[in-house]
């Protein structure tokens, strides 16, 4: 290249770098949230969305069937990372303040963090050369500490290398999630991919956690979670749709139980009805699974759900986003939700700097609720049921259910806190569980949180929900051997019926 031109191209780049650093009669704004709490802002410049420079680190997201959305980095330790989906751009404070050049106008900016937390705007206009401090009060909501609770989204598509973790964990803190499950899946090749798992692939600081999973699928089977595990479980899908192979083989049976000898939390994704192309009876009645993801893109499914209760089967419910898939459902996209971990599981307890663990104990225990918002308790005094929920918006309805009825309500007549309580019966042997509904506005989804069971003596199974579940699986085996799924061998065939039957068995077995 020529020596002027290219002194030319030079002293434009030097040019654009200046004026990103300090733009001529720009203001400079400081910003700041109380007690500098990482959280995800917006800017509005005469009323309408106005974009924040600089910005240190970005990620446009537009999803694909591989999830190889990237992120990229202007320095290795930024203050702001910009997330674009939707033609719409989220900023976050990955350290809770950071340094803006805006142009002269009227400004107001919003703060918002987690499901825990009052948004927070302020107000502002700016001169030509002024420098302008700004301070966003985020603080806890009344009825909630958010220290006394570890969140987590089980359902999180994101590539990542160690380079980029440190900032990853960032965005963790700034939605308050204290536990984000990376999951790597498979579509023919590799996606969302994990450097490592187990405790080698963890990476955690502040009380946050990433920690790697996987989704294994099957569009015959049903889509399963391994979360936490020690290493990944392959093959990670198979079946003609998304493996190198049209084999059917292994079923998600087998690879439950070389999950849970990893260590991993195991269950079934996007429980958003009752089951079907789906082998979730037949590892529900083996006891393969823990766990079933209800809540997700807004839908809390609980009908299904409280039948496999009712059956006598101790199946947990967890919730998570499956972002990026999540972002277009909303559009626009109500800036208080958080983006990572919209709907969460949330374990009421401390975390002693190590979130996943004391996560997953909760999980195991069935001792975490589910919200996109709101909180809820459940709990024994006495012969009583007491149940009480809070929120910064005002409540609609808080309720206590037995064995999936309901047996007490409470309106929230504007209120932002409810209690409840119902009566036991002696002897009774019965699950009990509260779900709550707040006040929603135009473009949100139903904002809700439901307790896991909280049992009374061993749970009755219900004959009536037993025999439903069991018609139900065999219908699905009769789908199976008519349709046909596909096994290099005989012997697999004959090894997967074999197990269908035998859970066919234990679903019609007679219970007392």
């Amino acid at each position: 290249m020529p020596l002027r031109p290219f002194a030319i191209l030079l002293f434009g780049f030097l040019l654009a770098s200046a004026w990103q650093e300090a733009p001529q009669f720009s203001a400079r704004v400081e910003v700041s949230t109380a007690g500098r709490l990482p959280a995800r802002t917006y800017l509005f410049k005469s009323g309408q969305p106005f974009r924040l420079q600089p910005v240190h680190a970005s990620m446009p997201v537009r999803s694909d069937l591989f999830y190889r959305d990237r992120l990229w980095l202007e320095t290795p330790d930024p203050d702001v990372l910009e997330i674009i989906a939707n033609d719409e751009y989220h900023y976050l404070l990955l350290k809770g303040q950071a340094t803006f050049h805006l142009p002269p106008g009227k400004y107001r900016m919003e703060a918002y963090r987690g499901l825990f937390y009052t948004p927070a705007s302020a107000e502002f206009e700016l001169q030509a050369n002024e420098t302008r401090r700004v301070e966003l009060a985020l603080k806890p909501w009344d009825g909630v500490r958010p220290e006394e609770w570890v969140s987590a989204d089980d359902h999180i598509h994101i590539t990542r290398t160690k380079r980029e973790d440190p900032v990853f964990l960032g965005w963790l803190d700034a939605e308050d999630l204290n536990v984000g499950n990376f999951l790597q899946l498979q579509r023919q090749a590799d996606a969302g991919v994990q450097y490592a798992f187990g405790r080698e692939g963890e990476f955690r600081a502040r009380g946050y956690a990433i920690r790697p999973g996987q989704e294994t699928r099957n569009e015959s089977l049903g889509h399963v979670l391994f979360l936490g595990g020690d290493k990944l479980i392959r093959p990670v899908s198979t079946g003609r749709d998304l493996a190198n192979t049209p084999e059917d083989y292994p079923f998600h049976g087998l690879l439950f139980d070389l999950a849970r000898k990893a260590n991993a939390l195991t269950g079934y994704a996007h429980f958003r009805e009752r089951p079907h192309d789906s082998t979730l009876y037949m590892d529900l009645a083996l006891g393969k699974f823990q766990f079933v993801e209800l809540f997700q893109f807004g839908v809390l499914t609980v009908e299904p759900w409280y039948e496999l209760l009712n059956a006598g089967f101790r199946i947990y419910g967890l919730a998570g986003s499956d972002f990026p898939a999540n972002l277009p459902r909303l559009k626009p996209y109500p800036r208080w939700i958080p983006l990572l971990g919209p709907e969460r599981a949330v374990v009421k307890g401390a975390h002693r700097g190590d979130p996943w663990s004391a996560w997953a104990e909760g999980v195991r225990k069935g001792n975490l609720i589910v919200t996109n918002g709101p909180v809820v308790d459940v709990h024994r005094e006495g012969n009583r049921i007491e149940a009480e929920a809070a929120f910064w918006r005002p409540l609609e309805t808080l309720e206590i259910i037995r064995n999936g009825q309901l047996v007490a309500r409470a309106e929230g007549a504007g209120r932002t806190r409810l209690k409840l309580a119902a009566e036991t019966r002696p002897g009774e042997r019965a699950w009990y569980a509260a779900r709550v509904r707040a006040r929603k506005q135009e473009s949100e989804p139903d904002l809700q949180a439901h307790t896991n069971p909280l049992y009374i003596g061993e749970p009755a199974v219900d004959p009536g929900a037993r025999r439903i579940i069991a018609d139900a699986w065999e219908d699905e085996i009769g789908r199976y051997r008519r349709r046909g799924l596909v096994f290099g061998r005989p012997e697999q065939q004959q090894e997967f019926f074999d197990l269908a039957e035998r859970a066919l068995a234990e679903l019609r077995r007679p219970l007392q």
